[in-house]
């Protein structure tokens, strides 16, 4: 079942970009539950806009038991200590894909695909040992050209 909250809030006109002034936080609990926290900025609220603003409720939340929709610039500060102190936990793991996709998936492609690092620390090598050459290749020359203008100078060379 997906989860996700539909909140009124006003974006502006047609071809403007998109108003800012929303944020989401989720606010887990010790009972494994938690609450989804809404702020949203009064200027929003105000113009009476038809449009909506959707938010998704992250898929580690898995028994939302409570949606608090705050109108206000800034968060209250007993909620700005609890959105601190839950961006502070560490995050549960999402929860795995389901038992016939993972028997499709082949596990070495898997973990070839996850992990490109071989390809491009090869490529990384490669560029620097290119960069190193080319400097090499450009002091040659100017040492060449400066002996060819010294020989000029000197006479030993006619041109």
């Amino acid at each position: 079942m997906a989860r996700s909250i539909v909140i009124m809030a006003a974006v502006f006109a047609a071809g403007m970009p998109a108003a800012f002034g929303i944020e989401a936080a989720f606010v887990p609990d010790a009972g494994g539950g938690g609450e989804y926290l809404v702020r949203v900025e009064p200027d929003l609220v105000r113009s009476g806009s038809p449009y909506t603003f959707t938010s998704d409720v992250p898929a580690d939340a898995r028994d939302v038991r409570r949606v608090k929709i705050y109108v206000a610039d800034a968060w209250p500060p007993a909620v700005e200590r609890s959105v601190v102190e839950a961006s502070r936990r560490p995050r549960a793991a999402p929860v795995a894909a389901a038992s016939s996709r993972i028997a499709d998936v082949d596990p070495v492609a898997a973990k070839a695909a996850e992990r490109p690092w071989g390809l491009l620390t090869g490529s990384l090598i490669a560029l620097f040992l290119s960069l190193g050459a080319n400097a090499y290749l450009g002091q040659l020359l100017a040492n060449m050209r400066a002996r060819y203008v010294r020989d000029i100078q000197s006479g030993l060379i006619k041109v």
